[in-house]
């Protein structure tokens, strides 16, 4: 075996020694590569385990660097580590963002040494990329048409995880089942037990230490607590006030009551929510799915609530997306900005036996109907409108004309609806009005009229009318040349009567 002095870069003093109270032995018994190749610093690629921990992140990067296997990586790299662990508490995965321009600011480096010393992490297999970073305009990709030099510039940061590289495991005496970022941890060895409880130890001995007395236990005369009067105040909670009433009225809710069926499906609805609207990424599926009970028991889908949740004003970033929502929704009943059914009033007549089930079904049939949303925007929106134009159609005694309801959004680019328009064969009356409305109903596209033979002869007639043109330029040309030349035979004859008027 190769003698640790033989490796130059490796600082002895820094070495673990072969005391219990370490947690690893002599790192010359470890065999370890540098991850050289950028390939294998990429997630999939890795062969590291993650990590989601932060202390585990802490304690694998002190034994790779203090035990030597980087020749670059000093104490500025522990610090480095330092700030990725402290930024793993954000993330159950262990992921963390990788801004440049802040890691050098608040560890006061430049930042060629901050992208130097993450590349030495790299190379200790301590983090991998989850995502690269990119300097492209994420606000102008979002806004699209709409975005302006205004709007400013945000772009992408650099996602790393935390992973364990297997020498670490080994030292440790961990058992690991698989290979790479998904390898995980099933046991320990005996080794790694005993280390285990040292370490426990250890710990537990800095966080209570012993308790030091200046005299010992028999000189210390105990008093007796029997004898202690309490003068004022209350020395206990009684049970009554540690309980509520029996007799309190139950709690009521606004909102329906709904089956276990009903919330796992709005959660379900809320998660594919999660993934269509940009700012509710970081919302809890459950929360927002209370958060949007109102809309999805009145039928709405998810398809109709991102296309709704779409539509809001919201800020760049949400602490809390779950409550914008609730709040959001609450301000707009009040504005009358959105309309939701109200539950149906209960009458005497329920109580009665339905025997045919006729009023059974009229109510679903009811139910149904008040809880489209369709049929609520229309209620609300087109309805009031629509009444007072007939109202003053009827007066002015003239046939009704209604207002034209708008055609249904294709879910298509304009720009690429006008690409994908056909070439305007001659003599068609199609428009691409016609073609809109057909791809937005589903119905086949027209195909249009094409001119009879003996009406093609629009192409001579485009010619004789290009040739009467340039004859008429060429004309124009010319008569303007003669009248230049009649003007300068004036001008000389006009001289000429006035030299022979002087002489005279």
């Amino acid at each position: 075996m190769h003698d640790v002095s033989a490796y130059r870069h490796i600082d002895l003093a820094a070495c673990p020694d072969v005391s219990e109270t370490r947690p690893f032995q002599d790192v010359s018994c470890h065999a370890f590569a540098l991850v050289e190749d950028a390939a294998d610093h990429e997630l999939d690629a890795t062969a590291s385990r993650q990590l989601r921990r932060t202390d585990d992140l802490l304690s694998a990067a002190r034994f790779m660097i203090d035990g030597g296997f980087h020749p670059k990586a000093n104490r500025t790299t522990k610090r480095l580590a330092d700030v990725f662990a402290a930024r793993m508490k954000d993330s159950k995965n262990g992921h963390f963002p990788f801004n440049i321009t802040a890691t050098a600011h608040a560890l006061g480096l430049r930042r060629r040494a901050v992208l130097n010393h993450a590349r030495y992490l790299r190379e200790l297999g301590l983090i991998a990329y989850v995502e690269h970073g990119t300097k492209a305009n994420v606000l102008r990709t979002r806004h699209r048409k709409t975005w302006q030099p205004g709007d400013g510039y945000a772009g992408t940061a650099t996602i790393f995880t935390a992973v364990a590289p297997p020498v670490w495991d080994q030292a440790l005496g961990r058992r690991i089942q698989g290979k790479g970022y998904r390898a995980r941890l099933i046991g320990v060895t005996d080794h790694g037990r005993d280390l285990a409880v040292n370490e426990a130890r250890r710990k537990a001995s800095k966080k209570s230490p012993p308790r030091r007395t200046s005299c010992t236990p028999s000189s210390v005369v105990p008093k007796d607590h029997s004898r202690l009067k309490v003068e004022g105040g209350i020395n206990y909670t009684p049970r009554k006030r540690a309980t509520c009433r029996k007799n309190s009225p139950p709690t009521t809710s606004n909102q329906p009551r709904v089956t276990p069926a009903q919330c796992a499906a709005g959660i379900t609805v809320a998660d594919q929510l999660r993934y269509e609207v940009w700012w509710l990424h970081r919302a809890c599926p459950r929360r927002l799915a209370y958060a949007l009970r109102p809309l999805i028991s009145t039928g709405w889908t998810w398809q109709s609530l991102a296309a709704e949740l779409l539509t809001w004003g919201v800020p760049g970033f949400l602490r809390d997306p779950a409550a914008f929502v609730q709040h959001e929704l609450a301000r707009r009943q009040r504005t009358g900005m959105l309309i939701l059914p109200h539950p149906p009033a209960a009458d005497g007549a329920d109580n009665q036996v339905d025997e045919d089930h006729r009023r059974h079904a009229e109510m679903l049939r009811q139910r149904h109907e008040r809880s489209d949303p369709a049929w609520q925007r229309y209620a609300a929106l087109l309805q009031p409108a629509l009444r007072q134009h007939l109202a003053q159609s009827r007066q002015q005694q003239h046939e009704p004309q209604l207002a034209r309801l708008d055609c249904p959004l294709l879910r298509e680019n304009a720009d690429d609806f006008a690409r994908s328009l056909p070439a305007q064969s001659r003599g068609a009356d199609i428009s691409p009005q016609d073609i809109y409305r057909a791809r937005a109903y589903g119905l086949p596209e027209p195909t249009g009229r094409r001119a009879p033979a003996n009406e093609q002869g629009w192409l001579a007639h485009l010619n004789d009318q290009l040739k009467a043109q340039r004859a008429f330029a060429a004309l124009r040309i010319e008569l303007d040349d003669w009248e230049d030349g009649h003007r300068t035979l004036r001008e000389a004859a006009g001289s000429v009567d006035a030299a022979q008027w002087g002489r005279s």
